[in-house]
Parts: C-alpha cells; sequence; structure tokens
C-alpha cells in the first residue's frame, strides 16, 4: 500500500534530487524512499551503512568492515560448532562487535542478504562451468 506524504524540500535540496533522479533514471519518490529506507535501517543497525556496487545496486556495507553478505556467506562456511561471533572474527579479522552487527542486519533482512548469497553462488557455479569448458577445449 503506497501512503502519500507531503514533503516540502528547499531549492537546493530540490535541485540536487531532480538531477540525481535523472542521472540514474529513478523517479523522484524513488530515491526518497530509498533513502528513507537506507536511514531507518541505520538507525536500528548503527554500524551499518550502504554503499553503490558495481552493479549499481545499494548493499548493506559494515562501518568497520566488508558487505554484510561477507559475513553471512562466511559464517555459513563454517560448521555449526565453530559459528561464534569470536572465532568468526579471528578468521576475519574482524571484531566480535563488527560480526555482530552482521549478523543483527542479516537476521533483520533475511530475504536481501540471502538473496545476494543465491546470486554469488550461482555467478561462482557459471565461472567454473566456464572454466571447466575452456579446460576441455585445452585438453582435445
Amino acid at each position: 500500500m503506497v501512503a502519500p506524504t507531503n514533503v516540502r524540500f528547499s531549492a537546493t535540496v530540490s535541485d540536487a534530487l531532480t538531477k540525481y533522479a535523472h542521472l540514474t533514471g529513478q523517479t523522484k519518490s524513488g530515491v526518497i524512499n530509498s533513502a528513507v529506507e537506507e536511514w531507518l535501517r541505520m538507525q536500528v543497525h548503527t554500524g551499518v551503512r550502504f554503499v553503490t556496487v558495481e552493479t549499481g545496486e545499494r548493499r548493506a556495507r559494515l562501518v568497520d568492515g566488508p558487505e554484510v553478505w561477507t559475513v553471512a556467506e562466511a559464517w555459513l562456511a563454517h560448521e555449526p560448532d565453530a559459528r561464534t561471533p569470536q572465532i568468526l572474527g579471528q578468521v576475519l579479522g574482524l571484531s566480535e562487535s563488527t560480526i555482530g552487527n552482521a549478523l543483527n542486519y542479516w537476521a533483520d533482512h533475511r530475504a536481501e542478504i540471502d538473496g545476494i548469497l543465491e546470486r554469488h553462488r550461482i555467478a561462482q557455479d557459471e565461472a567454473l562451468a566456464a572454466w571447466e569448458r575452456r579446460q576441455a577445449i585445452d585438453a582435445a
């Protein structure tokens, strides 16, 4: 459901918003909605910020560490009995609190982080298949 809200911006902010929306191909409403959603998430998860990655996608990144999905991937790569913030922090060179920030964000936004993990798994599988095809040609 859409809930219209009347917001008044200064001329400077309005001009910058219009330029940014045009540059990115988004609507002004879409830019505002994304910005407010990210801001609200950062209020709950103070150790997280958002960055734009090569694909243009906005992703959650730890203030003092990597993108959240990389911590989730490392967490899943460990056996359940070795899944503690202390152990993972030692492996990744991050503090326990940083690991905790990532895990908390992941817990609150499972679909987002799990989706990134799945896309990365698919890309890795495709890269391996391409490498194997090339190896088959080289061996022929």
